[in-house]
This record gives structure tokens, C-alpha cells and sequence, in this order.
């Protein structure tokens, strides 16, 4: 009778439940599905868990986004504020939906087209087309965290090159006051000589061309005499100290200066020949445009117009916009004259506060009526690449978000191909395989797809960031290593997600795995 009892309080199984091995995945599906086949649960229960977990998974994405948003927007530069209206909510719902209905059309589609004698055969028939998609998509999503690594190494390596170049001159503690014709010419002359005489202050220069600065740039036809070829050059006006303060390194000869009355040059005559006679500095670039050395260019005289000037030093090449455009053949001349010039201001380190609340209120007594603009070389030279250093941010969170999809693939293929390799690994246990070579066997298997990802995430990262590299004039080579480096962090990464699964199925029973058999 008690037999009886135990055999009637046992459910009635379904055939297909009766021959399905537990550690099938395919088996798993349909138990979770069974309410669609009409034993188990009510019908309709599996789709009510699916829409449930689509509602879920929205509540929680809405609640990441407010958690997110202002770490994104300080990523981004600027606040971001969404506004939850009618509209959106009803795209929100709308996106919900479609996905829902894409993530689930595929299985929906498979147990469909599966006939009862292909879900009861023990073989492995109809399933490797599932195999192969879960693989292919293992691959896609290690070959965009590949790529995506290899793109955050290269801009950061870029960056740090580009903020650390010789730029030809020196950006620490240097202090910007445009004039922009706020102050009269005799009124600046008293403002630089009443910053001089604060002990905090190493320096003043007044100069139009400023690094990184908007300035006034001069072009000009130069030719050598007895020579019919022009060389075109760019022409900066600068102060009788902006070599010395801005430590410009000398070639040949020496800088500008105002005890020389023939270095004194006016920029903005309308006399074709006033600046006949007269000197200006030059840099290595236009040096080489004229065929010279440094030391062979001092000396020598060039015609720039109706003028004949004389070359009386030689400068180090100044990269006015740091690693993006590459040195041109310049040359320099110092017109006291100049309107619109600015005020380089070299600060002593340690007392930069009060010296700032100094200069702050000279300027104040020499031009009451109008607010001081002033900024740091050194921010304007960050300014510079605070965009490519946003990309770079954007990538690295992409890079985080794109390994961990990854990983859960990696694991779900792991998972799958373990189970469908069951009866293989028991086999290979029984005739005296170790537990070490069966992780060797499964490492291995699960590394294919991503060196198959690195051989497709490699050419594509190479192209894009060869492009991107080509708008610095310098710039890092684009060495394997990075590529290297990007795939091998993603291998190991790789071996850490599935390590653990795979001793666990090396370790288990053989016998569990072949009772099934």
C-alpha cells in the first residue's frame, strides 16, 4: 500500500523529461518552458515570467540612468538632464518591447523547429547551430573589448607624448594677460614695470605671439638675393624679452633686444621699405627653407618685399600649437609699437596666490573699467587635449562594460559546451586522462574564439587609429605591443571567467556523466 501511495503522489513526467540528461542546457530551456507545452505550471505562466522580467530589467535600467547621469555628464563636459514627458516614456516602453521581442525571437524560433525524435536523440544533432551562433557571438563581443583596449592604450599613449613633447619653450608657472588694446602703450609699459617689482613675479615680457593663444600671424614671401625662388614664411611679432622669458633655446647668434635700435621692426607701416636695414631671429625650419645651417644663417641678409633685413640668431623650432601642427619656417621681429599684444607674466613657485591678488590689483589701477583675462600656458596647453582625453574616458568605460558582456558569454558558452561534452569528458577521465589535461583541453577550446576576435578586432583598431593619429604632426608609432598587450589581457581574462568551470567539470564523476549513456 505504500508503494501504491508513493506511486500515485508522483507526478506524471512527460516523455521527453523521462530521456533528457539534467545537465543538458536544451533540457533546462524546455523545464523552464514547459507551461507552453501544457504540464508543469498554468499556461500562459512562462510568458508572464518574461514580461515580468522585461518590465524588471527596465525599472532597473531607469534607476542606473538616475544613478549614472551625473558621473556620465561630468565625463562628458557638460550636465545632462533627461526629462521623463509622455513622449519619451512611451519610447522607453516602445524600445522594451523590441527588445524583448528580438532576445526572444531566436528561441522562440529553435523550439519550434524542433521535432520530438531530435529533442529525444542522445546525440548531439540540432543543436550546433546554436553552438555556432553563441560562439560567433563570443567573438563579436571580445573583438570589440579588444579593439576598444587597444584604442584607450594608443589615445592615452598619444595624450601623454603630445603634454610632454619639447615644445621649444617653457609652459610652467607662466601667467597670460591679454592687452587687447585695454591699456594704452605708455599705460602697459608702467603696468610691466610695476609687475617687475614684485618680488613673486621672475618676469615680464609683452608679446603678440602667445603658444596655444590667439595672435596675429604674418605671412610673408623671403628670398634669398640673387635667388628669383620666394620661401614662404610666417611672421611673429614678440617683445624684447619674450625669448628670454618663454626660454628659447638659441641655435646660433642672439635673441632680439632693445638695446638695438636696428632690431627695432614696425609691423604695421604702409612704407614699403621702412624696415629696410633692420634684424629679425629665425628658427630652425625657415633656417633649413634657406639652405643653411643655424650657424651659416646668422649674418646673412634675405629680402622680405622691397626690405633687406639681416639674420642676427637662429631659435630652436617653437610649436605655437603643441603636437597637432607640425614646426613652419617662421621668423621673428619686435615691433615695441604692437597694439594688441599681451603680457607674459613668469611667476616665482610658492607665493603664486598673492602674487595673482597683485597683479590682479595693478591691473585694476591701471584700467578700472574693464575686468582682467587672465590664464595658466599650461591649462591652455591641457585644453588642448581635454577632448581626446573625454574620448579616451568614454572608451575606457565602453572597454568595462564590453569585457563583463563578454565574460557572462564566455561563461554561458562555457556552461553549454560543457554539457553537451559530458559524456566525452567522462570517456576521457575512464581511460586515464587527468584532471590537468582536461583543463588544458577546455582552456584551450574556449580560447579559439578569442584569437579569432583579436584577428578581427586587429586590422580594424589598426585602421581607425592610424587615422587618428595622423591629425598630430607628432606622434607615437603605432607599435604591436599595444596590439599585443590588448589581446593577451583579454585571454587571460578569458581563462580566469571559465577556469573555475572548467575544473569542476574535469573533477566530476565519470560515472555520473556516462549512467546517462
Amino acid at each position: 500500500m505504500e508503494i501504491q501511495r508513493k506511486a500515485r503522489r508522483q507526478p506524471d513526467h512527460p516523455l521527453w523529461r523521462r530521456h533528457c540528461r539534467p545537465s543538458d542546457p536544451f533540457c533546462r530551456l524546455l523545464q523552464f518552458h514547459e507551461s507552453d507545452y501544457g504540464t508543469g505550471f498554468p499556461p500562459g505562466a512562462g510568458n508572464r515570467n518574461a514580461q515580468n522580467s522585461r518590465e524588471l530589467s527596465l525599472i532597473v535600467a531607469l534607476a542606473l540612468v538616475e544613478v549614472l547621469q551625473p558621473a556620465f555628464g561630468r565625463l562628458l563636459g557638460h550636465p545632462i538632464t533627461i526629462h521623463y514627458d509622455g513622449a519619451w516614456l512611451l519610447a522607453l516602453i516602445l524600445i522594451a518591447v523590441a527588445a524583448g521581442l528580438l532576445s526572444g525571437a531566436y528561441p522562440a524560433l529553435v523550439l519550434s523547429g524542433f521535432r520530438p525524435s531530435t529533442i529525444l536523440r542522445t546525440g548531439n544533432a540540432g543543436r550546433a547551430g546554436s553552438g555556432r551562433l553563441q560562439t560567433a557571438l563570443v567573438v563579436l563581443q571580445f573583438a570589440v573589448s579588444i579593439g576598444l583596449a587597444i584604442a584607450v592604450m594608443v589615445v592615452f599613449s598619444q595624450i601623454s607624448f603630445a603634454r610632454n613633447i619639447d615644445l621649444g619653450f617653457r609652459k610652467d608657472n607662466l601667467l597670460v594677460v591679454p592687452g587687447e588694446g585695454l591699456v594704452t602703450l605708455d599705460g602697459r609699459e608702467s603696468f610691466v614695470q610695476t609687475l617687475r617689482s614684485n618680488p613673486g613675479i621672475l618676469d615680464v615680457a609683452v608679446t603678440e605671439a602667445i603658444p596655444f593663444g590667439t595672435y596675429t600671424l604674418g605671412l610673408a614671401a623671403a628670398r634669398l638675393p640673387g635667388r628669383p625662388d620666394d620661401i614662404a614664411m610666417n611672421r611673429l611679432i614678440i617683445g624684447a624679452h619674450t625669448g628670454q622669458l618663454l626660454g628659447m633655446r638659441l641655435m646660433a647668434g642672439r635673441l632680439l633686444s632693445d638695446s638695438h635700435a636696428q632690431d627695432r621692426f614696425d609691423a604695421k607701416t604702409d612704407s614699403p621699405t621702412a624696415n629696410d636695414g633692420r634684424n629679425i631671429l629665425i628658427d630652425q625650419a625657415a633656417s633649413a627653407s634657406l639652405g643653411f645651417t643655424p650657424h651659416q644663417a646668422v649674418g646673412k641678409t634675405i629680402i622680405l618685399g622691397k626690405n633687406h633685413v639681416h639674420i642676427v640668431g637662429v631659435i630652436a623650432n617653437v610649436k605655437f600649437y603643441g603636437a597637432r601642427e607640425p614646426a613652419t619656417a617662421t621668423f621673428y621681429v619686435y615691433d615695441p609699437k604692437a597694439t594688441f599684444a599681451s603680457v607674459l607674466i613668469r611667476l616665482r613657485p610658492g607665493t603664486i596666490p598673492q602674487t595673482l591678488s597683485f597683479i590682479d590689483r595693478a591691473w585694476h589701477d591701471f584700467a578700472p573699467t574693464k575686468a582682467i583675462n587672465r590664464w595658466f600656458l599650461g591649462d591652455a596647453v591641457g585644453r588642448q587635449y581635454r577632448a581626446d582625453e573625454r574620448q579616451g574616458d568614454l572608451f575606457g568605460v565602453f572597454v568595462a562594460i564590453a569585457i563583463f558582456i563578454s565574460c557572462l558569454g564566455l561563461f554561458g558558452l562555457a556552461a553549454f559546451t560543457a554539457g553537451r561534452r559530458t559524456r566525452e569528458i567522462g570517456i576521457r577521465k575512464v581511460f586515464g586522462a587527468r584532471t590537468r589535461d582536461l583543463v588544458f583541453l577546455l582552456l584551450w577550446q574556449f580560447s579559439v574564439p578569442v584569437l579569432i576576435a583579436n584577428l578581427i578586432a586587429w586590422p580594424v583598431a589598426w585602421y581607425y587609429l592610424h587615422g587618428w593619429l595622423q591629425s598630430f604632426a607628432y606622434r607615437i608609432p603605432l607599435s604591436p605591443v599595444y596590439f599585443a598587450a590588448a589581446g593577451l589581457t583579454a585571454l587571460l581574462i578569458a581563462w580566469a571567467t571559465i577556469l573555475a568551470h572548467a575544473v569542476r567539470v574535469a573533477r566530476a564523476n565519470p560515472i555520473r556523466a556516462l549512467r546517462y549513456e
